[in-house]
């Protein structure tokens, strides 16, 4: 058994009557002998107390070769020489027994590492939470630990009669393809120094990793070491994480938002799809991508970067947490405003693990609220601001009009006979002339000027920046002459002619509605001399309540 020889820890082969057969050269060491064993039989009681040996006769006589039984007591090798001991014994299949023996003095009694070695050895191999079969040359059974025993659950009297071909049967019985594992044996018996490693799947669902090497002493083949280890939880938990990585990759690649993570050294290790089409394919597919190179713009200065440590990645990082903050990417001349939330990572113990933000685009968002914004303060059909925005804008002039003590021209423009054009051409038309009237009038008017379509067939302009009235009387009158040029409606020249009321600020009033009020009050004195004129207001006019009936206009 050139195995036992070799083991890391002093073991001796006894008979029946506990007479010492064979000894490790670790054994001759210990009892210090010379031969192997003494010429003549020793029975091992000898190195005993006589007060311990009932006791291990007990253990002796009960010894089995299903399991390996501990005995600790003292040999007394030497006079004066006493040795505490661990004794693991087995028995073998024809009654005989194996002892290893594993000192506990380590370096008070002399024996140093090389016993503190081997009790540890032994230690791993019993402790070990893998199954360990060891094997000699020839296949057979030298050793096994108690995992071993229990992961295959053999039968006592199969392994106390060593017989291997019993026991890898019932270990293929045990196997989902056991012709596949009988065949992994037979490659390995015949090519004995082939390291082998694979996974076994059992048919009560477990699944073992399957380890086995050959064991060499001075280039000499002593045997083979097998070791199995149940990991059927660690496969479970393994496919667990497995499914919720798919799961997690599912959604980050499948959610509107942009995702982009960072390592700690700030190199980018992720960005999903909605990211990659922010950033462009080609940036992402780079390799390594640092958040540095990242470009993002203030939204309200697109053509400046923002630098490169300010940028919402890198902020996460140094931690700053990032809520609903606003920034700008630029990809192919294309404009996309992001909000962004984003923060460091840390592991369990505080360590930075690195950063990741979201990327939300609400460029579609902000459109359509400028769009609800511009159509909440302007016109519909024309674009012009409607009175709201207008009594704001004119209130906000009247008060500069005021500090820099100038004159402010409001006037109320109404369409003469525009009932009857809606009547004969159909409103269709209408709205194309009215549309056309406001173009003129952008076309006529000072970028400075106000205009406003107050409702209807009326339009409210506010020129500021006035000299006398006399002046702002001139350009009514040319807005008269000049508003209808041009507008046709189903290739006929539509003739319609404009009446103009004029109010003056401070003159007339300094509120914008009361100068909007009196410029009316004109406007309808002039329909009232014979419409297509242009009328200042007057103290003496009176207020007039407009007429229900538009065609009498």
């Amino acid at each position: 058994m050139p195995l036992f020889e070799h083991l890391p820890t002093p073991a001796i082969h006894l008979d029946r009557n506990a007479r010492i057969i064979r000894a490790n050269s670790r054994a001759q060491s210990l009892f210090g002998w010379r031969a192997t064993p003494p010429s003549e039989a020793v029975i091992f009681t000898r190195y005993l107390a006589s007060d311990d040996i009932p006791a291990f006769a007990r253990f002796y006589k009960h010894l089995t070769a299903d399991r390996e039984s501990v005995f600790s007591t003292t040999l007394y090798p030497e006079k004066n020489l006493r040795v505490p001991v661990t004794i693991k014994g087995t028995a073998t299949d024809d009654g005989e027994r194996i002892f290893l023996i594993n000192r506990n003095d380590s370096y008070s009694s002399g024996c140093g590492g090389k016993c503190l070695y081997a009790v540890i050895l032994e230690a791993e191999y019993q402790e070990n939470p893998g199954g360990i079969l060891l094997v000699n040359e020839k296949m057979e059974m030298v050793s096994f630990n108690n995992e071993f025993i229990k992961i295959w659950n053999i039968p006592p009297e199969i392994l106390q009669a060593r017989d291997e071909k019993a026991c890898l049967e019932i270990m293929m019985h045990k196997l989902v393809d056991p012709d596949d594992f009988l065949s992994r044996v037979n490659e390995l018996y015949k090519h004995p120094e082939q390291v082998s490693t694979d996974q076994l799947y059992l048919r009560d669902g477990r699944i073992l990793y399957r380890h086995t090497h050959p064991i060499y002493s001075y280039g000499s083949y002593l045997g083979r070491f097998w070791y199995f280890l149940d990991i059927t939880s660690l496969k479970a938990a393994h496919y667990q994480i497995e499914k919720q990585q798919i799961f997690q990759k599912a959604i980050l690649e499948n959610i509107q938002d942009g995702i982009v993570a960072c390592d700690a050294e700030g190199t980018v290790s992720l960005f999903n799809r909605a990211s990659r089409h922010l950033y462009s394919q080609s940036l992402a597919d780079q390799r390594p991508v640092n958040i540095f190179e990242l470009e993002h713009y203030l939204p309200d200065d697109i053509l400046t970067p923002i630098p490169p440590r300010e940028t919402p990645l890198a902020k996460a990082l140094a931690g700053t947490t990032l809520k609903n903050e606003e920034v700008v990417i630029i990809r192919k001349h294309t404009r996309h405003t992001l909000r962004v939330n984003g923060q460091a990572m840390y592991d369990s113990e505080g360590k930075k693990l690195g950063a990741v933000v979201s990327l939300h685009d609400i460029t579609d968002l902000n459109r359509v609220k400028e769009q609800l914004h511009f159509m909440a303060y302007h016109d519909a059909l024309t674009g012009l601001p409607n009175r709201r925005l207008f009594h704001d804008l004119l209130l906000h002039s009247l008060r500069h009009a005021h500090r820099n003590n100038e004159q402010v021209g409001v006037l109320v423009l109404d369409l003469d006979n525009f009932k009857a054009v809606n009547d004969s051409y159909g409103h269709d038309t209408g709205d194309r002339i009215l549309q056309e009237v406001a173009y003129n009038l952008r076309q006529i008017l000072r970028g400075s000027d106000l205009l406003c379509r107050w409702g209807g067939d009326e339009f409210v302009i506010a020129l500021l920046e006035s000299g006398l009235a006399n002046g702002v009387e001139k350009v009514a009158s040319k807005l008269c002459e000049r508003v209808l040029d041009h507008v046709l409606s189903n290739d006929k020249e539509c003739r319609l002619s404009v009446s103009v009321g004029i109010a003056m600020y401070p003159r007339h009033g300094t509120e914008p509605d009361l100068l909007i009020r009196n410029a009316d009050m004109a406007m309808y004195r002039a329909k009232r001399l014979g419409r297509n004129r242009c009328e200042i207001f007057l103290p003496d006019d009176l207020p007039n309540r407009r007429k229900d009936d538009h065609g009498k206009k």
